[in-house]
């Protein structure tokens, strides 16, 4: 199931890179470190170690996003990285958890795990929700065009895949 979850992570990783290629690179490069992020989410990966670099990228990539980021997508690709940066932060305590104890995973912690999952979708949604709320009571002044109809699907999907992935890998024991 992990690898299944992954692949889609990565899928979507890809498809929010692909929503911003013929940008400038100030632009996309956050985006392509989501699915280098995802790569340290691979199952058999190495460890604790590239979850927690995969974290600082993903922190430095929240940072730009929201200094230099497309205008109009600005807001909601920052909240993506974010969640995906705690997400990533959670994976790297949970793999120090499981290797750190005797390797058994309970009951308990299977429903504490289901819980995580549940909270860290619903904080992302309500984040999610939040900049639409914000943006319809206060538009953005845009000077640049704002992007087309398919690159906006492309980054919309691609961010509900990421993330959703990520903690359903996280809750998956």
């Amino acid at each position: 199931m992990h690898e299944v979850l992954w692949v889609t992570g990565l899928v979507g990783g890809v498809l929010c890179l692909t929503s911003h290629l013929p940008s400038p690179v100030r632009q996309w490069l956050p985006q392509a470190v989501a699915p280098a992020a995802m790569l340290a989410m691979a199952p058999g990966a190495g460890g604790r170690a590239p979850l927690v670099a995969g974290t600082a990228a993903l922190v430095v990539a929240c940072l730009w996003q929201i200094r230099a980021g497309c205008a109009c997508r600005r807001s909601v690709e920052s909240v993506n990285l974010a969640a995906m940066a705690l997400l990533t932060a959670a994976a790297a305590v949970v793999e120090q958890s499981h290797h750190g104890g005797d390797g058994s995973v309970g009951l308990a912690s299977a429903q504490l795990a289901l819980w995580q999952v549940l909270f860290s979708v619903a904080c992302w949604s309500v984040a999610r929700a939040g900049v639409a709320i914000v943006r319809q009571a206060w538009p953005p002044r845009i000077a640049a065009h704002s992007p087309g109809r398919r690159a906006l699907m492309l980054g919309e999907v691609g961010g509900g895949l990421m993330v959703t992935a990520m903690a359903v890998m996280l809750g998956l024991p």
